[in-house]
């Protein structure tokens, strides 16, 4: 790629000016240089405007619409924002399309009441969609305050996720979709078929392929949601029903081809299993500070997070080479690392991963998926 870092308005005018005859003035204030100025700083805007075509003119370095524009060309489309979906739980009937406002102050987002779930003995269940796009819808369990009058209503509480909300597709995340169409040809059935397809399925953000697992035209397919936690069961179906619906009445994915899933190729939908992993380790904070531990807590179990969710990330992303083989392992010394950037520790040590000091490596196979999850963590001093 050009760079065109050099091409300021500062050395555009010198460049100009070194082309003018020597017994011309060409000091600051002349003739020439009030003439070329304004020239100068005119092209270094083209440059720069150069600059901006060339970065989004490759898969590389594009982003936004640039970036969209690319991977159409591969058949490819950004994930858009998905709103969460409730379970409302209300001790009457509520009207189809009432609202409701969450109670957390400035994070406070609208429901919307969807269809009629169930009854219980002392009111009923709705299905409630935020009205906001994203993640916002995921965060609050609780009251709900009615903005839509709702005669005989005495309690509304917002309850369990049906349906994660997800943001929009970041341009990472489609860049590396982009990619990977390139690195197998998707074709008949292919593993990279079902890794494109199931991919490019709102509120999916990982997935693991097992050709023939339970015998001859068995395919199975185990995701994680868009957060590389594992997938709720609402999704789950999605997938299911998008790739291998069963049959009319049957519960058991059909080889008849309904889905996106070729003919002859029975295909399940599952998900990874939690592991929770707890983590004790020694800290040697800086000479001075009061309370270490709980001064740092919050930052130290916010890096450890960080970590596994970068490991979870890895989760989906098979080994190179003409075999079915996932590995995700988690490293101590990574979390060494990650607990090293707090400006507060000068030392970390004697890490220990659910009472082992050696590195775990997950269980990846047809049989279990793993996934980390942060259970404890227990701080020891140095």
């Amino acid at each position: 790629m050009i760079d065109f870092s050099g091409y300021t308005a500062k050395a555009i005018e010198k460049a100009m000016l070194d082309q003018v005859p020597d017994h011309i003035d060409t000091r600051e204030g002349s003739m020439i240089q009030t003439a070329l100025g304004p020239v100068a700083w005119y092209l270094e805007g083209l440059y720069m405007t150069l600059s901006h075509v060339q970065e989004n003119a490759y898969a590389d370095t594009a982003a936004g619409e640039y970036l969209d524009l690319i991977v159409q060309q591969r058949g490819l489309f950004r994930n858009k924002a998905v709103p969460a979906v409730r379970k409302g739980i209300f001790n009457t009937t509520v009207s189809t399309g009432a609202r409701f406002k969450t109670i957390n102050g400035g994070d406070s987002v609208i429901f919307l009441v969807g269809s009629r779930l169930t009854d219980y003995r002392d009111g009923c269940v709705y299905e409630m969609i935020c009205q906001t796009p994203g993640l916002a819808g995921n965060n609050y369990t609780g009251s709900l305050l009615p903005i839509t009058a709702v005669p005989g209503l005495t309690s509304a509480v917002l309850g369990e996720i049906i349906t994660a909300g997800a943001e929009e597709e970041s341009d990472e995340s489609l860049r590396s979709r982009y990619f990977e169409t390139f690195r197998m040809e998707a074709f008949g059935g292919n593993i990279q078929s079902y890794r494109n397809e199931i991919l490019a399925i709102a509120g999916v953000g990982a997935v693991q392929v097992y050709p023939v697992w339970n015998g001859g035209g068995t395919v199975l397919c185990s995701i994680l949601g868009s957060d590389f936690n594992p997938a709720l069961p609402a999704l789950v179906q999605t997938v299911q029903n998008i790739i291998c619906p069963p049959e009319e009445g049957e519960t058991e994915p059909s080889a008849n081809g309904y889905g996106k899933a070729p003919i002859g190729a029975a295909v399940t939908i599952t998900t990874g299993s939690p592991l929770v992993l707890d983590i004790a380790c020694e800290i040697d904070f800086v000479s001075g500070l009061q309370n270490g531990e709980e001064a740092c807590r919050q930052q130290i179990e916010e890096r450890i997070q960080e970590y596994l969710d970068a490991v979870n990330q890895t989760w989906g992303k098979p080994l190179a080479g003409y075999k079915v083989d996932y590995s995700v392992t988690v490293y101590i010394s990574r979390i060494i690392y990650a607990l090293l950037t707090i400006s507060d520790i000068v030392n970390v040590s004697n890490v220990r991963i659910n009472g082992s000091e050696s590195d775990l490596r997950l269980i990846e196979n047809a049989d279990l998926q793993q996934v980390a999850v942060l259970g404890e963590v227990v701080i020891n001093h140095g």
